[in-house]
């Protein structure tokens, strides 16, 4: 009995050995079948696509408009030159071997070691950072494969690098590979490479140089010399430090290779190039390619797709042709000009039309159209403070709602509206037209600061925590915003309510990989469709007869909004930034206009109107031939009928001293009066004679010169355009306490430092001085009759700083020193007083 057991224990084993043996047979002719079959595919591969190591040239990658023009095919257009091995000096392919493949002598296309090595690393770090490819792998990706990170992919990788290795010698791979490798912008091969950032042949290239190039292929667009040349110095340094340690050189060539300078531009090459202007958005369309489509820089550089974009060459050749014109701008200080950026998007779809990323835009250099954050002053007023209130409750807040214009504080906070001139209330649309600063910040005290951050975050603006309080009301934020997130922003006014994503690509194509990728749109409702329409309306108005009069566009509609911050560095007749944020049927546009940085050297005396003038020339040239049209309302949207009661005329008379003539001034200035209307201004003497002085005007601005300091009073009359009188102003007597402040103010001291005198048009500020942009509406005729050492502007109709110079000592300032206040103590609750109260 115990034998038979044992018998069948015995029988037993043998079978499971039999078992284990065959299952070991089967792995390892399974591992020489997968191997064979890696061989197999791999030498099918190569034999299928052999003309492509032999013609390492791809078809370009072409680039088309919105109409389906061709914009640029990113191959250049040149023959591309091919660097023998034996040509191109050691000390470069020891820099290429030391930082991409050490091993690359020992391995038979595949090295398991530094494989082994990579999976550890990628352990440690929680990712797949490192793959661990060889010289003969990245070759056999960049010749056969595309770029996407799959498991087949990296095994046809393997099998075809070993292929490779079967077929031709280490340095026929080697040859190849640095022929062909990608060396950032658009360069492929180092003969290329090397003849774009340093001028010279491969064969001529200095130890720093050889390590330059080879610390490219890492990452193209971060350690590109001319994007990044921090970053590109510290991993060129970097490689130097390998080849030490490696023995390629000596520790004397180390460090004098670590002390050569990086290349600053690019010189000259053959060949096709971008149409001047063009960069900054091809710049923004090759970010988009990689992070909303996940097409390289690199791949579309190698070739073969087709890049549909939203692009009109119409808008950009406008843009381009306007900023290159210098008198469109400010004028420029002792070592450079203004600033300036614009972008401009389809109003209904968002699809940026064109863009320029500043006067001066350096290839993938910082773009002030996207990447800018400045205050945007009053221009932020209808989407922090209008929007989010009519949206609440449009029979509450609309158009005709009466906002308290009085002066008073807010929790400590005091914003002053222009000339330190108030009324008990004034509706709506009036504050938007006039561009006053108390009525906003009172709605937004009454609707919530919450409400208006909850709106911003819908149209793609989220503040930081240090924004939750009254000066966004003005546009007072504490890191500032962009042209593209305004533009933006301003397209739910023009589109029913709806918000649409700013994007530069509609479509991308690779008909060889048989891969199609369209933008899914990314369109949601921020406003209720009619109050986008009550906010529309107002904006059209603040164009029409408001601020933003520059930004008009001869026979088309157009709506938008001013806006200006005051200068941190000069006097209350600076301006730091300038905005004009508006749009036609067709297109949203954001302009933006500053020095940067600011200083006592790079000051901007002019402000928004030139802004607006230019919106206004770019689209007006963009849009010639297409038929004008009128803006579409909602269906369902009420047309309010704006009953304003007829706004009575304000007059000031503030008396100063220019200073180049030494002869008395007396600013006069005024708001109000029905819109369309022409003035008479009159001077009354001691005696009450009452003296004509400018008749007919469309501005409301006037400098009167004095022969002598006599106590005239001032009014001024209205008259329609059947040339009847209107309600006059009040008679005003000469205000001198301007000059008196003047007087003993320190030179270029602003006694308050927070600009009390700034009027909305611009028509009076801080020191008593004859402000820069003042101006005779549409005739362009000058009404200063005495000179100042600023000429006005003609036909700007001015805006003023909407946010002003921080008090002195002031501590709770934003990052770019904009005085803000203090929190309002519970959103959604009046905490207004009389500033007597304050």
């Amino acid at each position: 009995m115990a034998a038979k057991a044992k018998k069948k224990v015995k029988k037993k084993k043998n079978n499971l050995l039999m078992i284990a043996v065959s299952f070991a047979i089967f792995l390892v002719l399974s591992v020489i079948g997968g191997y064979f079959a890696l061989l197999y595919a791999g030498d099918r591969m190569i034999e299928q696509n052999v003309q492509k190591l032999q013609d390492l040239k791809a078809e370009p990658t072409v680039i088309y408009d919105k109409n389906g023009n061709e914009i640029i095919s990113l191959i250049r257009q040149k023959n591309r030159v091919y660097k023998p091995i034996n040509e191109m000096p050691k000390t470069l392919i020891d820099a290429f071997l030391a930082v991409e493949d050490k091993r690359f002598y020992e391995h038979k296309g595949v090295d398991m070691v530094r494989i082994g090595g990579a999976i550890v690393n990628d352990i440690k770090k929680g990712s797949l950072a490192e793959g661990g490819s060889t010289i003969t792998q990245q070759l056999a990706r960049n010749v056969f494969l595309t770029l996407d990170q799959t498991f087949w992919r990296k095994t046809k990788e393997m099998s075809i690098a070993i292929g490779l290795e079967r077929k031709y010698s280490k340095d026929q791979i080697l040859e190849m590979y640095l022929n062909r490798v990608y060396l950032g912008e658009g360069e492929f091969g180092v003969e290329d490479a090397a003849q774009y950032y340093f001028g010279k042949s491969v064969s001529d290239v200095t130890v720093a140089e050889a390590a330059m190039l080879a610390a490219i292929p890492k990452a193209p667009s971060t350690y590109s010399p001319f994007n990044n040349p921090e970053k590109a110095k510290l991993r060129r340094d970097t490689v130097i430090r390998l080849m030490s340690e490696q023995g390629i050189i000596t520790n004397e060539q180390k460090d004098a290779a670590q002390a050569e300078a990086l290349p600053t531009k690019p010189h000259e090459v053959a060949g096709g190039s971008l149409k001047k202007g063009y960069r900054a958005f091809f710049d923004n369309m090759l970010k988009e390619s990689e992070a909303e489509f996940g097409v390289t820089e690199e791949e579309l550089y190698r070739g073969g797709w087709d890049i549909y974009t939203t692009f009109d060459p119409k808008v950009q050749d406008a843009m381009v042709e306007e900023y290159a014109n210098a008198k469109n701008f400010p004028k420029d200080g002792a070592k450079r000009g203004v600033e300036s950026s614009m972008i401009v998007i389809d109003a209904k779809t968002g699809g940026i039309a064109g863009m320029m990323g500043g006067r001066n835009y350096a290839p993938k250099g910082f773009n002030y159209a996207t990447d800018m954050k400045r205050q945007p002053g009053s221009s932020f007023k209808p989407i922090a403070v209008f929007a989010p209130a009519v949206n609440k409750d449009i029979n509450k807040w609309n158009a005709n709602s009466q906002l308290s214009n009085k002066r008073q504080s807010f929790n400590g906070y005091e914003p002053r509206n222009y000339n330190n001139r108030y009324t008990e209330t004034v509706s709506m649309s009036r504050a938007m037209i006039d561009s006053a600063n108390i009525p906003p910040v009172w709605l937004l005290n009454e609707i919530g600061v919450s409400e208006s951050l909850a709106y911003l975050k819908k149209v793609g603006i989220e503040l930081t925590p240090n924004d939750r309080n009254l000066a966004i009301a003005l546009g007072g934020l504490n890191q500032g915003i962009s042209p593209k997130q305004m533009a933006q922003a301003y397209t739910p006014f023009v589109n029913a309510g709806v918000v649409s994503e700013a994007h530069s690509i509609s479509k991308v194509e690779n008909k060889d990989e048989g891969v199609v990728r369209e933008y899914q749109p990314k369109q949601s409702e921020a406003l209720k469709p009619e109050a986008a329409w009550e906010i529309h309306t107002m904006l059209e108005k603040a164009v029409q007869e408001g601020t933003g009069k520059a930004a008009r566009i001869s026979g088309r509609h157009v709506a938008g909004k001013t806006g200006t911050t005051q200068s941190i560095a000069g006097d209350s007749k600076a301006n730091k930034d300038a905005w004009f944020v508006g749009y036609t049927p067709e297109y949203v546009g954001a302009v933006w206009m500053g020095f940067d940085p600011e200083d006592k050297q790079h000051l901007m005396h002019q402000g928004s109107s030139m802004t607006a003038q230019m919106f206004s020339k770019v689209m007006g040239t963009a849009l010639k031939g297409v038929p004008s049209s009128d803006f579409v309302r909602p269906e369902g949207a009420v047309q309010h009928k704006q009953e304003e009661v007829e706004p009575e005329i304000q007059l000031a008379a503030d008396m100063t001293l220019d200073t180049s003539t030494n002869k008395l001034m007396v600013v006069l200035s005024w708001i109000g009066g029905p819109d369309g209307d022409t003035y008479d201004l009159y001077r009354i003497s001691e005696s009450g004679e009452r003296k004509l002085i400018s008749a007919g005007m469309k501005e409301t601005s006037y400098v009167d010169v004095l022969d002598s300091p006599k106590q005239y009073q001032y009014q001024v009359v209205p008259r329609n355009a059947q040339g009847e009188e209107g309600t006059p102003s009040k008679t005003v007597p000469i205000d001198s306490k301007k000059l008196e402040n003047m007087i003993n103010q320190d030179p270029g001291h602003n006694e308050e430092g927070n600009n009390q005198g700034q009027n909305p048009d611009g028509t009076g500020n801080g020191n008593g001085e004859i402000p820069p942009d003042q101006g005779t509406g549409e005739t362009g005729e000058h009404t200063n009759n005495g000179g100042s050492s600023q000429p006005p502007n003609p036909g700007t109709g001015e805006v003023p700083p909407d946010i002003m110079n921080p008090v002195p000592g002031q501590t709770n300032g934003s990052s770019n020193e904009i005085q803000l206040p203090p929190p309002p103590q519970e959103d959604g609750q009046n905490q207004s007083q009389d500033a007597s109260n304050g």
